[in-house]
Parts: C-alpha cells; sequence; structure tokens
C-alpha cells in the first residue's frame, strides 16, 4: 500500500503539503513555547539559600478557570518569623523586605564606577532589602555588615564610596560599607524596617519568611510542618515555586503568555487547517483520474482514502523537524519582542522544553489525518467516468452557507454602531474571520458567475485573445479560480481588518485619555521605582499638579464583553487635588470627593452615593464608595480609584507620575533620573499600544505564512497545466500568447482577490469607524491598502508566470 501511494503521488502536491505542515509547525510550536512558559518561565531565585518561603497568597481563584495573579505583594505579619522559628526541623527564619530603592549617583570623588550599574536589579522596585535577607541571597566580598543608618552594602561597588541612594521614595546619602556578590541595595535591618514601613496600615509586617531547614529534614516535610503551625492561610512555596513568592509582578506577567496566544489563538488554527486542507485538497484533484482507475480496478472507497492518507503522511512527517526548530527560532524572536516592549521582565526567559513540539506534532498530524479524509472522501466513491480535472458545478448548498456566513458577518459589522465599549472590536473582529470562511465557500460559484457574465456580455468581442481565453478558462475552472482568490483575499481581508481594528481602537482611546489630560505635562522616574516623596511638592511650588498612581483591581463584571466570573484590570488612581486638572468628561460628582475609600467609575458602570466590591491588587477586599461618574471610559477605564485607597494596597506605595501643568521646571528638568513627557496617556494606552504591536507582529508572520502556501500552491498548479498548455499550442497559439494568457489569468486572480478583501474588510473598518472616530476613515497605516494589494498582484504574478515561462520553455 505504501509503495502504490507512493508511486501514484504528484510531486506538485506533495511540495504543497510538506510546506503547509512546515509552517503549521513553526505556526504551533511557537504558540505553544508561549503557553508553556506561561506555567514555567519564573525569573531568577534571590533566597536561593531558602528550602521554604512562606508568603501570602497572590491569586484570586475563579471557578472554571485559571487564577487571577496579583502583581501587588501582599504582605504578613511579622509575628509570622519567631512562629517559625519554633517549628521542628526550621534552622533558621528570616522575614524578608522589598523596597524601591536605586542608586542615583556617587556623591564623591571616591565613587569610582557608574551609578548605572551599582546595585542594579531587573526591577528598581523591589531592589532595597534589609541585611539579613544577604544570608539566604550572596555573600559580603568586602568591608563589614552595614550597622549604622548611613550605612549600606552593595554589588558592584567600592568600599568607602558615598553614594546618593533613593529608598523608598527619600533620597540621601549612603556610605558603601561592603560589597557583596547579589545585586539589589541592602540597609541595616532597622534602617529597612523603617524604610519599608512607609504606609499607614502596614505595621509590623514582612513581605516573606525565608526559612532554612535543618540538616536531614526535606522541604516538603518543613513546608508540612509549617502549614499545620501556621495555617492554610499562606503559601508555602518550595523548590521553583519560590521565584514565584518573591515575584508576584512575575507571575503576574506570565499570564499573559497565555492571553496573547488566545487572542491570536483563532485566527492561527483556522489559517493552518485553511492551508493544510488546501494543500491536500490540490494533490487530491492532482490525482483524480489515477484514484478513479483504482477505483475501476476493485479497490474499495477505503482502501483509496488509506491511499491519500499515507501521500498525506509521507509529506507532513520530514515537515515536523525543521518546522518545529523554525518555531522555536520564532519563539526567541517573539520574546525578545515582548521584553523590548515592556511586556515581559528581562529576567524572566521563555522555556524552550520539548513538550511544545510534540504537543504541534499530535496536533499538525492529526489536522493532515483529518484533511486527508475529508478530502479523499468524495473522491472515493466515484466511478471512474468521474474522474476529470476538477468538478464543473460548485455545489448549491455550500455556495448558499458561504453566502449565509457573509451576511453574518454583515450584521456582526454594525455592532460599534450601537456598543461604545472595547466590546464592540469584537465584531468587526469576528466578521472577517466569518467573511473568510464565506468567501472560500461560496467563491467558486461566484467567480463562476461573474466569469459567466464577463464571457456573456458585449465587452468580450472587443477583448484581445490572450484575455478572452483568459476570462473562459476562470469561469471553466472555477474551483481552481476560486482557491486562489479566497486564499489571497483572506490575506487581504485579516491583514487589513485585525491590523487597523486594532489601530482603530487604540486611536480612540488615546485620543479619549488625550482630552482629558489635555495640557498636562507626565513626570515619571522609571529608574527609581516610583516618584520620590518630595517631588509632587516641589512641582507644586512652580505649578498646579497632581500626584498619580497605576494599579491592577480585581472586581466582579462591570462592562458588556467582561469575564463573567472575576477580572483583573488596570485602574489609575487620583486625588482630590486632580480636580480641575484632570478631565474626565464628568456625569456627577467631582474627583475632589477621591479621599479614602473611594472610586469614580463610568456612567454605565454606577451611580453616585452607591458601593462596590473591589479586590486590591494584593488581594485585599475593600468596599468604595462611588464619588463621581464619568463619560471617557474608553480612554480612562471603568474605574478610577483614590490615591490614598491605592497607596496602602501598593509594593511601592509611591505615585507612578506627576501630572503638571507647563510651566518653568528649572532643575527638575535637568535631573537624569527623571522624564518628562507632553503627551500623557491613559491607563489603557501602555497595554492597547503593547498589545497593538503584539497582535500586528503574530498576524505578519500568519499572513506571511499563508503568502507561501498560497505562491508554492499557485506554482504547483500552474506546472500540472502542462498538458493544457502544450494542447493551447497545438491549435495555434505562440508562446507569446501563451505567456500573455497566463498574465492575463494572474491578473484576473489577483484583482478578484484584492476586491474581495478589500470589500470584505471594509464594511466593517468603516463601521467601526463611525462609531470610535466618527468619520469613515480608520486610523493606522492606511499604506497597507496600496500595498496588499501591490503585494498579491505580484505574488500572483511570480508564482504562475516563472513556472508557466518554464514549462514553455
Amino acid at each position: 500500500m505504501i509503495r502504490l501511494a507512493l508511486a501514484l503521488a504528484k510531486a506538485g502536491g506533495l511540495v504543497v503539503v510538506f510546506a503547509a505542515v512546515l509552517g503549521g509547525m513553526a505556526l504551533v510550536t511557537a504558540t505553544g513555547v508561549l503557553v508553556d512558559s506561561a506555567f514555567r518561565a519564573q525569573p531568577p531565585l534571590r533566597l536561593s539559600g531558602a528550602d521554604v518561603v512562606v508568603a501570602a497568597r497572590q491569586s484570586i481563584s475563579r471557578k472554571e478557570d485559571l487564577p487571577v495573579a496579583l502583581p501587588e505583594r501582599a504582605r504578613i505579619p511579622s509575628s509570622l518569623v519567631a512562629a517559625a522559628a519554633k517549628v521542628p526541623g526550621v534552622a533558621a527564619a528570616t522575614g524578608d523586605l522589598s523596597f524601591p530603592a536605586a542608586v542615583v549617583s556617587g556623591g564623591t570623588a571616591a565613587a569610582t564606577v557608574s551609578s548605572g550599574t551599582v546595585g542594579r536589579t531587573a526591577d528598581p522596585a523591589t531592589a532595597g532589602h534589609g541585611w539579613s535577607s544577604l544570608a539566604l541571597s550572596g555573600r559580603i566580598t568586602a568591608g563589614h555588615a552595614p550597622r549604622a543608618p548611613g550605612e549600606i552594602a552593595v554589588s558592584g561597588g567600592r568600599v568607602g564610596d558615598e553614594l546618593r541612594v533613593t529608598a523608598a521614595g527619600t533620597p540621601a546619602t549612603y556610605r558603601v560599607s561592603a560589597v557583596v556578590d547579589t545585586p539589589g541595595v541592602y540597609f541595616p535591618d532597622s534602617v529597612a524596617t523603617t524604610l519599608a514601613a512607609r504606609t499607614a496600615g502596614r505595621p509590623a509586617t514582612v513581605d516573606l519568611v525565608a526559612v532554612r531547614a535543618t540538616p536531614g529534614v526535606s522541604p516538603e516535610t518543613l513546608a508540612a510542618r509549617l502549614k499545620a503551625r501556621l495555617g492554610a492561610g499562606y503559601e508555602y512555596a518550595t523548590g521553583r515555586d519560590r521565584a514565584d513568592a518573591e515575584s508576584p509582578g512575575a507571575a503576574a506577567g506570565r499570564g499573559l503568555l497565555l492571553a496573547l496566544p488566545a487572542s491570536i489563538g483563532g485566527i492561527s488554527l483556522m489559517v493552518v487547517g485553511f492551508v493544510v486542507g488546501g494543500g491536500l485538497a490540490l494533490s487530491v484533484n492532482r490525482q483524480r483520474r489515477d484514484l478513479a482507475l483504482l477505483r475501476a480496478a476493485g479497490a474499495t472507497p477505503r482502501q483509496v482514502r488509506r491511499v491519500v492518507a499515507v501521500q498525506a503522511m509521507a509529506a507532513a512527517l520530514p515537515a515536523v523537524p525543521p518546522g518545529a526548530a523554525l518555531g522555536y527560532y520564532l519563539a526567541d524572536r517573539f520574546g525578545g519582542l515582548l521584553t523590548g516592549i515592556g511586556m515581559l521582565r528581562e529576567d524572566q526567559p521563555l522555556v524552550y522544553g520539548a513538550l511544545p513540539a510534540v504537543a504541534a506534532t499530535l496536533l499538525l498530524l492529526g489536522v493532515t489525518r483529518v484533511a486527508a479524509w475529508a478530502g479523499s472522501l468524495r473522491v472515493s466513491r466515484m466511478p471512474v467516468v468521474s474522474g476529470l480535472p476538477e468538478p464543473r458545478t460548485p455545489s448549491r448548498a455550500r455556495t448558499n452557507a458561504g453566502l449565509l456566513l457573509m451576511l453574518a458577518s454583515l450584521v456582526l459589522s454594525t455592532m460599534p454602531l450601537f456598543v461604545r465599549t472595547e466590546l464592540a472590536a469584537v465584531g468587526p473582529g469576528t466578521a472577517a474571520i466569518m467573511a473568510v470562511i464565506g468567501l472560500a465557500l461560496a467563491g467558486p460559484r461566484l467567480v463562476q458567475g461573474v466569469a459567466r457574465a464577463v464571457a456573456g456580455s458585449r465587452l468580450m468581442a472587443r477583448l484581445p485573445a490572450p484575455l478572452w481565453l483568459a476570462v473562459h478558462n476562470c469561469h471553466g475552472y472555477a474551483l481552481r479560480t476560486a482557491g486562489a482568490v479566497a486564499a489571497l483575499g483572506m490575506v487581504v481581508t485579516l491583514g487589513l481588518s485585525v491590523t487597523l481594528t486594532q489601530t482603530t481602537m487604540a486611536r480612540a482611546q488615546s485620543d479619549q485619555a488625550a482630552l482629558g489630560l489635555r495640557g498636562l505635562v507626565t513626570i515619571t522616574a522609571p529608574g527609581l521605582g516610583g516618584i520620590p516623596r518630595d517631588l509632587l511638592a516641589d512641582v507644586r511650588s512652580r505649578t498646579e499638579a497632581t500626584g498619580m498612581a497605576m494599579t491592577t483591581v480585581v472586581t466582579a463584571p462591570l462592562m458588556a464583553g467582561d469575564d463573567p466570573g472575576l477580572m483583573d484590570r488596570p485602574a489609575m488612581a487620583l486625588g482630590p487635588d486632580a480636580d480641575g486638572l484632570v478631565d474626565l468628561d464628568l456625569v456627577a460628582g467631582g474627583l475632589d470627593g477621591l479621599k479614602g475609600a473611594t472610586v469614580a467609575v463610568d456612567e454605565r458602570v454606577g451611580r453616585i452615593g452607591t458601593t462596590m466590591d473591589v479586590t486590591m491588587g494584593d488581594g485585599a477586599r475593600v468596599r468604595a464608595r462611588v464619588v463621581a461618574t464619568y463619560r471617557r471610559g474608553l480612554g480612562f477605564g471603568p474605574i478610577v480609584l483614590s490615591r490614598d485607597l491605592a497607596a496602602a494596597h501598593t509594593t511601592t506605595g509611591l505615585d507612578s507620575a506627576v501630572l503638571a501643568r507647563p510651566g518653568d521646571f528649572g532643575d527638575l528638568a535637568r535631573r537624569p533620573e527623571l522624564r518628562f513627557d507632553g503627551r500623557p496617556a491613559g491607563p489603557q494606552a501602555a497595554t492597547a499600544s503593547a498589545q497593538t504591536l503584539v497582535n500586528v507582529a503574530v498576524l505578519a508572520v500568519l499572513l506571511g505564512y499563508v503568502l507561501v502556501a498560497v505562491a508554492n500552491r499557485l506554482v504547483a498548479t500552474t506546472t500540472a497545466r502542462r498538458e493544457e498548455f502544450a494542447g493551447l499550442r497545438a491549435l495555434g497559439l505562440t508562446r507569446r500568447q501563451l505567456r500573455r494568457v497566463v498574465r492575463w489569468e494572474a491578473m484576473l486572480v489577483g484583482a478578484g482577490a484584492s476586491v474581495s478583501g478589500l470589500v470584505l474588510s471594509a464594511v466593517p473598518l468603516v463601521l467601526l469607524s463611525l462609531g470610535f472616530l466618527a468619520r469613515p476613515l480608520p486610523a493606522g497605516p492606511l499604506w497597507l491598502v496600496p500595498a496588499s494589494i501591490v503585494g498579491v498582484m505580484s505574488i500572483v504574478s511570480l508564482a504562475m508566470e516563472l513556472p508557466a515561462r518554464k514549462i514553455m520553455n
């Protein structure tokens, strides 16, 4: 059976399947690496000397879903340190503290190293620690432990240096008493306790309890004993889980690696299935005569299907190893992109295990097997007289199903006219996918109808002979033509729809945020882990200003389209002094009421005087009173917190930025650790722009895969027309005329794909723009429209003309 299957196989069809599986393996493996890393990628372990790390719970469970990771540090009582030390099997228990710390500059000429490398860590918001935790994270290489309040230990410095350090938002000059071999800035324990207790409401707390076991006691046994003594309300991390306990922000960031594949996963699977199925359909179609002869010779339908399955696997299996290797390379490049735009920590690399490649192999071979079965089902049952190159009449049921899908896509496209939230973007995206599927189903009859109309018009009598013949070829071989039109139309539709939908929504969000923050300057200090405590007062002495913090909250569903369970979302925190500076387009109330446990919400979420339950970023549950409602929820999100409420539940307790009127900032503008930006952005901006960039990058890879597969298919299809070209030459066509026929066919296919792609993408994009920008043109790179047309026309021309020239020569 295997020998017979390979003998019947056509090289062109197998090459198409090989290329489709190769690209599919690369895409699925790369996606699998992201998903695998979402569960296993971890930052470097700082407290490597601890066998067990006791911490507060940094996640909230959800029914039938993954837990919500909390990015802000939740504290635990410092009394747990003494309680843990009394547990049998504990050699030592140390309370660990982390707080913002950054070396700003050398205070004396003795500071011979660059302040940018002294004590530097991946996250300055948690670079400061107490000296006692060094015993579990590193060792001293020079000097003595810091004892006086003005002494510190750092990595990369020199004993005796005097450094200007901003710790917990307070700048001061410290003397280096010790050099250590681990990143960070280490203070005497008493000083660290004072600095870490920076916000009222956090007395006698520590971030973690690091526990070292006595010899002979395993970490798992010790964790069980600690849990029995201290209670089940805490996390007891051992092994690789200790890194998550140290860095809750890293654990929360890994959730992004799950969200990103999910956001583009549907399109990815559809594209892979479309391309692999199309390649196998081409391979089967080229063997219709041979397979019909097999049936005439007595082969059963099952045996015919087995022949096709063997051919499909023979083409797919060699594509698995190089496809997997290419997938790991794509994942590496994608990880670099995520790190570059700040969506993934620099010290949190992706995990490159074997599981993604194994899963991708099983999935692609399964898709290939199902596609082989579906592609051979009809041909395995046909009599020998039906062994034609392709059926002449497309199915009416298939056409009607495609037309219904395209009609449904038009209905979905109207969603932005009625829904003015981020949910509206789902309509155009889903409409594009449905329209593409509808085009693939209805394409053959549509192509046949258009070609018939053109062939029957009076215009045909005036057309040159090559064009006349090209039109009749498109009509006679509607399935062949429609396959190329649908695949290339999918590239145009998805490329324009997904990209311009993302950029249009991002523009709508940024426009609302810009109106609310119009005329303000944003001052940030990214290298310090937060705004220094004296900076806001300094800026206020020069101009009007208010502090602003960014955090994460977890709430029940607030808007249409929210997760039906708990949902985490970024939130801006403002104080009463923001009234008159930040314009949220208030409906009722005022920002001057943002004091204590209060919030402002989108007018569609609540009303003044009501209360709502909010889970803060550290897991604390609070009941906040609504003091204002506003209209600019697209730019600022559905909820704005008071600064008082946010400060008590963030890791740093510091403001994220200062919003100020333009003025003479004098020496502040020359401080290297401060950043001034005249284009302030809302809380949604960073997430929206990063997600747009990521989605566009993934889509570009997907569509590149489709283009290569379609070009490969066009080459194989054209090569298979050798007998057709020989027949036309025998009828008297010259080589030049035959090349012109192929050129006209390529132009008709490219034009059909471009027009269908533009029409299917234009309707949802125009409606989306009308709904959110009050204009018909979407925002974003409109040059993609002519670029898509030129790209499609070029690929079709090259893929059809070059093999045709080779055949003729």
